[in-house]
Parts: structure tokens; C-alpha cells; sequence
């Protein structure tokens, strides 16, 4: 059954397994709800039958009640009949996708650790094949999204009927499927269903009289009565035999070596991790505070970006922006986080109006500026998100800017539409002052480790001096990283540093705590230093 959903609903929806909890407690409160209901109504014809009873009068009288009784009845049957619809309904919703009207991944996580405890039990196996359309994007590019989505249904169906019997299908996210099969007796019966699956989706697909070819990189993962871990690790293996397999010419299958310890293997999990992340939206946008340290006003915020695991928890860009850089994943996040970034920017200056605007700094890594379409994200965002271009500023490394020609020109061209540049972390890259001369940059950064030092060691304190006196001297701003101290604070102020951000001042927020040390700003008076 295909449900007439708009396309962008259907896939938010099947990468979101936080709703099926949210629904899941819709249900428990409509079964409360009825309870009461019931019980109310069983109240109201005990009293209503007893009042009859007393005041009838002859059979008339005695008939009526009866009557108006039975319809009370009638009606209260009909009543529970819609709330049972209607919560079977909603289970339906919650554990099943829209569009293919397969299980979704919380019912096929679900099913997969039931079958893992009876593997455990029963000293069986079990396996878990992904399965990933290749080029899924060119049949929405080049035939429409209803054309996508009737692939979608029909890739289900073909998975369906060459797994039968016992095998348990589900669409997990966009165009990923699962397969589990139980009671697997070694590797190559798995991996001969892996064939079967890629024979019943060789066949072509017809559309309008075009003929589509479909193919999937399928990756299988076993799992015995000692495996370590629950489906989602089980499944994690699979998109790391997945990956694998598109790497090696895609339209083929491969299957998950637990002995691999390689760097490939390692790489290849964090990528696959990464990548379903992205999917299903697990990086957030928290925010830290730019305070102008002579009045102790806030003049903008940071976007810093975290990794909500749902199994490890906050992640910190620490552990997950390196690999994001090497397989050019961090891309996709810079975008997710700046679009997302500039809009609730947008919402805090409408509601927290003022004379200077509040700014938002965004970090820009150096393989964002050597994409050929980054100023045009960036232009395309500023005009959906409705922030104005003097209201940005793009933070970048030295390293990011240093002998790359392409990456200059689009700074130029961001540059010159009115949006400002830090330069992030300065003194420890190449630091090589006369080139930072030439470059538009607005704004110096001095990094926390040499703030850490103020009045403590000298030569931090020598080297943070002579920063500010550069940025004076070419007319920029500064701003200090990593303030933590009262006393680093008046030392910063004395040297004519303008801006500062640290703990001294507020953490990294999240979005919904950001309004109320916005509304305590405004109601503080000026930050003053010790004495």
C-alpha cells in the first residue's frame, strides 16, 4: 500500500527512530484515556439504570430506560471500536514505513534482537544483509521522485519474494533495505541468498517506456551465539561489508570479516557511521557565547558541532572531525550545520531585537573551500535562512588558506557580498604574517593554549601581546579563546583585547538554553575584572 506522502516526509520518517518512542507513549496515554472513558461510562449507565428504576412507573417508563440505555451502549461501543482503529492505526505508523509499507529500522532492530537471544539459546546464527541501491539519486534526478519512490516499492517487494521463507525485510533509511535471516546454518547460506537478492533486482524496471537498471552493494554480517553486542552493532558490520563492496565496483556483495583490524576496516566504520548520522540527522549545533570583554555584552555566538550517538552519547568534534576531513564527510556536516545555524540565528535577532544584531561564527574547513559550489551554498542558505551576509563570519585556519589558490578566489567572492572572516586558531599553523596581510580576514583568534598561559608563563603572555598589537596595527579585530579565568580576563582587557569566549562566560549551549543566557545578558550589568 503506497501512502500519497510528500517524498522529503517519507524519508525524515523512516530515518527517525526517536518517533516510534514518541508514538509508542501516544499509545500508552490513549489506552489511559480509554480506561478513564470506560470506567466513567460504566459509572454514568449503573447510576442512569438505577435511577430509572426508581422512578419508572409501569412498563412504558421501564422500556425507555432500557432504550436510552442499549444506544448509550451502542454509542459507547462504537466509541471504543474508533480509539482501537485508531491505535492500531498509529502502532501500524510507528513500526512500519509509509511509502514501501515494510517494517521500519525500529521494528527491524526489534525483531533482530529477539532472534540474536533465540540464537543464544539455541546455539544458532543469525544474518543481517544490507542492502544499498547504487545510483539511486540519478532515477530521482532523471525521472522525478515518484519515479524514485515506485523504485522503492518495487525493490521491496522483489526483496520480499527472493528471501521467502523466513527471511524479514525492512526499509531502514532512504534507499537502504535490511534482511534478517534466522537459523542460518554457515556463511554460504547467507551469501546465497546475497545472490538471490541481486538476480531478482537485475531484472529491469520499466517507467513511462524507459527502462531503469538497478543494482545494490549488499553487505552481510553474521552473528552466533557469541556475539558480542545487540542488532546495532550486527547491522553496523553490515554497512561496513556494504561500504566495502561499493568500493570495489559496487553491484556486488560482501561479507563482514570479524578478524580485519586494518586501517581500512576502522576507517570504513567510522565513515559508515558517520554517514547514517547524517542521515538521520544525529550532528547538532550547540553555541558559545562572543562576549565583548570591556561591557560583558554578548556580540555573537559560535556554532560548534556535536555528534549525538545514540549509543555512546555527545560525541566531541575531536574524535569524529578528523575522519569526517579524510573521507570528505565533513562537507556534508559544514552544510547541515550552517544551514541549520543561520536559521536559528535568524530566530534569536528577531526576538532579542538590539542596536548591534546578534553575529554567528561558523568553522569552515579547508576541503569545504576547495569545493567548486561552496559559495553558492553559502549564498543559497544566507537567502533561505534570511540572514543578512554582514551577520556571518566564516572562521578558517591558517593551513586552510595557505598556497591554494581556488580557496583564496572563494573567500574573495564571499568576501566582497559583505561576509566576515576570523582566522581561527592563529599562531598555530604556519603563521606567516605577511601572507595573512594579503588575505581579507577580519578578525584574529588566539588560540586557547597560549591564553591558558596569561600571567603565568611569559611567553604566552609575550606572544599574546604582540598578536593584539598586530591586529591593531592592520585594523582587525581579536577575539581569546578558551577564557576560564577572572584573572585572564583583566590581563586580556589591559592588553586591548576586544572579544574573548570561554567557559569564564558560558559553555557550549544547546539551542533551547541559548534564550535565557541571551534574556540574562540583558538584564546583567558590565562584567568587571578581580579588585
Amino acid at each position: 500500500m503506497t501512502y500519497p506522502r510528500p517524498r522529503w516526509r517519507v524519508r525524515h520518517w523512516t530515518c527517525s527512530s526517536w518517533k516510534t518512542k514518541v508514538l509508542m507513549r501516544k499509545f500508552d496515554n490513549v489506552g489511559r484515556v480509554r480506561t478513564w472513558i470506560m470506567l466513567g461510562a460504566a459509572v454514568l449507565v449503573a447510576l442512569a439504570t438505577f435511577y430509572g428504576a426508581s422512578r419508572a412507573s409501569g412498563w412504558p417508563a421501564v422500556l425507555a430506560a432500557v432504550l436510552v440505555v442499549g444506544l448509550f451502549l451502542v454509542a459507547l461501543w462504537m466509541f471504543v471500536q474508533t480509539w482501537r482503529r485508531r491505535e492500531k492505526d498509529l502502532r501500524y505508523y510507528a513500526l512500519h514505513d509509509p511509502l514501501t509499507s515494510l517494517p521500519n529500522r525500529s521494528s527491524f532492530l526489534e525483531h533482530a534482537e529477539s532472534a540474536l537471544g533465540q540464537a543464544a539459546r539455541e546455539s544458532s546464527s543469525i544474518a543481517v544483509l544490507l542492502v544499498d541501491l547504487d545510483d539511486f539519486e540519478e532515477v530521482n534526478h532523471g525521472l522525478g521522485d515518484e519515479a524514485g519512490d515506485r523504485l522503492l516499492t518495487i525493490v521491496g517487494e522483489r526483496l520480499e519474494a527472493s528471501v521467502r521463507p523466513g527471511g524479514f525485510v525492512a526499509r531502514l533509511c532512504g534507499d537502504e533495505f535490511a534482511v534478517l535471516l534466522e537459523d542460518v546454518t554457515n556463511k554460504g547460506s547467507a551469501v546465497s541468498v546475497a545472490r538471490r537478492i541481486e538476480e531478482a533486482l537485475g531484472t529491469p524496471v520499466e517507467f513511462n517506456g524507459s527502462e531503469v537498471l538497478v543494482s545494490a552493494s549488499v553487505g552481510v554480517a553474521i552473528g552466533g551465539p557469541k556475539q558480542e553486542g545487540g542488532p546495532e552493532d550486527l547491522l553496523r558490520n553490515a554497512d561496513v561489508a556494504m561500504h566495502a563492496a561499493k568500493r570495489k565496483g559496487k553491484a556486488r556483495y560482501k561479507v563482514f570479516d570479524p578478524d580485519a583490524s586494518s586501517t581500512t576496516s576502522r576507517r570504513s566504520l567510522t565513515e559508515a557511521e558517520m554517514r547514517r548520522a547524517i542521515k538521520e540527522e544525529e550532528f547538532l549545533v550547540y553555541y558559545q557565547p562572543v562576549v565583548a570583554l570591556e561591557t560583558g555584552k554578548v556580540h555573537g555566538v559560535e556554532a560548534l558541532v556535536r555528534w549525538q550517538h545514540p549509543v555512546y552519547g555527545l560525541i566531541p568534534p575531536a574524535e569524529f572531525v578528523p575522519p569526517a576531513e579524510q573521507t570528505g564527510l565533513i562537507a556534508l556536516i559544514g552544510q547541515q550545520v550552517l544551514h541549520g545555524a543561520c536559521r536559528q540565528v535568524r530566530l534569536w535577532q528577531e526576538k532579542y531585537p538590539r542596536d548591534s544584531p546578534l553575529t554567528l561564527s561558523v568553522n569552515v574547513s579547508a576541503r569545504q573551500f576547495r569545493l567548486p559550489n561552496l559559495t553558492e551554498e553559502i549564498f543559497g542558505t544566507l537567502e533561505k535562512t534570511g540572514l543578512d551576509p554582514h551577520h556571518l563570519k566564516l572562521e578558517i585556519t591558517e593551513s586552510a588558506m595557505v598556497n591554494d589558490a581556488l580557496a583564496i578566489a572563494a573567500l574573495r567572492k564571499l568576501k566582497n557580498s559583505g561576509i566576515e572572516f576570523a582566522m581561527d586558531d592563529f599562531g598555530t599553523g604556519y603563521s606567516n604574517l605577511s601572507y595573512v596581510k594579503r588575505l581579507p580576514i577580519d578578525t584574529l583568534k588566539i588560540d586557547r593554549t597560549y591564553v591558558s598561559g596569561l600571567g603565568t608563563h611569559a611567553e604566552d603572555t609575550a606572544i599574546v601581546h604582540a598578536t593584539v598589537a598586530f591586529a591593531e596595527a592592520l585594523g582587525l579585530k581579536v577575539v581569546a579563546e578558551g577564557i576560564e579565568t577572572a584573572e585572564q580576563l583583566a590581563l586580556l582587557r589591559e592588553l586591548g583585547c576586544e572579544l574573548g569566549q570561554g567557559y569564564h562566560f558560558a559553555k557550549p549551549l544547546p539551542s533551547e538554553e541559548v534564550p535565557a543566557y541571551l534574556g540574562g545578558c540583558l538584564r546583567r550589568p558590565p562584567t568587571t575584572g578581580p579588585g
